[in-house]
């Protein structure tokens, strides 16, 4: 460790992640790959992960990461949630929510708390504990992560006003991280974030698992892949899979009893096991397999020849980080996020796209056998920064190493210091309005 680190002890830092997720695996993984990151970065250090993921944290955490696990909850609509396992009202939910977090905070004492993408937490569920940090006489640095693209611009900015978004990030909030690249998307700017608040903003790039992967050969032999090329159909979580994966089934039976590849399909682990078990018995009259999840998502992306799947954050970045080729079904709605996102990424060379109001058995079949052909795709891009973890989990370090060396408040130090260069202060809510009518995939 350099003589910067050494500035404070490392078992004494701590980081504190809160990720609400009320749909899906997306933001407890996102989160848990920062953790990862951070407790390599800072050897000693420790993280504890507030999350409201129903299976709690599916995946193998590293030593010095642990999570505890509120009541889930799952989205109805935007910005509506409902407990999605107790037989309980909102308003008691949100209460044990609360007091969970606020309790987990007070005996943990962080010096970082990371919140993910709900600046108050779902309910407003973290607004009493971002009020005692904000009194403390020594408050942890509080850092707000976004991903890249989260729906509409214009739909973001009239809910964030709505809903007094924008206040809570000034009033709350030490910086905010943007995970992705700006050269593929100003969020800052399209989500009205350097209007609405004076402190720095950080592009992280985009965020994906870390750990080493395994040889496509081990993979391969692993799943017993007994064909030239292996077709993997995933989409995350796996909480609104279904009718892709049934597409992908239907689309399978325009080649008869001869499938010319190897198909594998990982549906993840939130999806219903009646229709897990629906998918199983009707893959295997077609030769196909069907599995919950598996241990390594990232391998067995690398082992693919071609990968089927939704428009995820975390699905897309292991898939271009990788450089494997995609042929993406981005969710039609309710938010905008896949499509946009699905449209950048193919205007960038990087994916194949099929819009899912024209997927029918014979075009998604066509589409699989062109794209297992095709050598035009995924293209290098120099912009397309996949280091996220690495640059969240460095500038964390650098927030707690200044706290610790007494430093001026992070908040008034950040009105003051930009990060080059990935922040910059502009008058945007007309630019931003007027930008939205440009945007890719409207």
């Amino acid at each position: 460790m350099d003589s910067q680190h050494s500035e404070i002890e490392p078992e004494r830092l701590s980081l504190m992640t809160y990720s609400h997720d009320g749909y899906g695996l997306g933001h407890l993984r996102r989160t848990s790959n920062i953790a990862a990151r951070f407790v390599r970065e800072m050897p000693g250090s420790t993280v504890l992960m507030l999350t409201g993921c129903p299976s709690g944290a599916p995946f193998l955490l590293p030593k010095g990461v642990d999570f505890i696990k509120v009541p889930s909850v799952i989205k109805v609509d935007t910005g509506a949630y409902i407990p999605s396992g107790l037989r309980i009202g909102r308003q008691k939910a949100k209460a044990i929510r609360s007091s969970t977090v606020k309790s987990a905070v007070s005996q943990f004492k962080p010096q970082l708390f990371l919140v993910d993408h709900v600046p108050a937490g779902i309910y407003g569920e973290l607004l009493p504990t971002l009020q005692v940090l904000r009194g403390l006489d020594d408050p942890p640095a509080i850092v707000l992560g976004l991903r890249d693209i989260i729906d509409d611009p214009s739909v973001v900015i009239d809910l964030w006003r709505k809903e007094e978004t924008y206040q809570t990030i000034r009033e709350y909030y030490d910086e905010v991280f943007i995970y992705g690249c700006r050269e593929i998307f100003d969020s800052a700017l399209y989500y009205g974030i350097n209007t609405e608040f004076p402190g720095t903003v950080t592009y992280c790039g985009y965020v994906r698992s870390e750990e080493s992967l395994k040889s496509r050969d081990q993979v391969r032999g692993d799943l017993r892949i007994s064909k030239e090329k292996l077709v993997g159909v995933i989409a995350g979580g796996g909480h609104d899979a279904y009718p892709l994966m049934q597409s992908c089934l239907d689309a399978l039976q325009f080649f008869g009893g001869n499938i010319p590849f190897e198909v594998v399909f990982i549906t993840g682990p939130l999806m219903e096991p009646e229709q897990r078990e629906h998918l199983r018995s009707q893959a295997r009259s077609l030769g196909a397999r069907v599995f919950a999840c598996v241990e390594d998502t990232p391998s067995f992306i690398n082992a693919t020849d071609l990968v089927i799947t939704m428009a995820g954050y975390n699905s897309l970045c292991e898939i271009v980080g990788l450089k494997r080729k995609a042929l993406v079904v981005p969710r039609h709605g309710p938010r905008a996020e896949q499509r946009m996102r699905a449209r950048l990424f193919q205007d960038k060379g990087l994916i194949d796209v099929l819009d899912p109001r024209v997927v029918t058995p014979r075009s998604l079949a066509q589409r699989i056998i062109e794209d297992l052909e095709r050598t035009d795709f995924p293209l290098a891009n120099t912009a397309l920064s996949m280091s996220g973890a690495r640059r969240a989990a460095e500038r964390l370090s650098a927030l707690a190493l200044a706290r610790g060396a007494g430093l001026q408040p992070i908040a008034v130090a950040a009105s003051q210091t930009a990060v080059a260069p990935d922040t910059h202060r502009k008058s945007l809510r007309g630019s931003a309005l007027k930008a939205n009518r440009t945007l890719p995939g409207k």
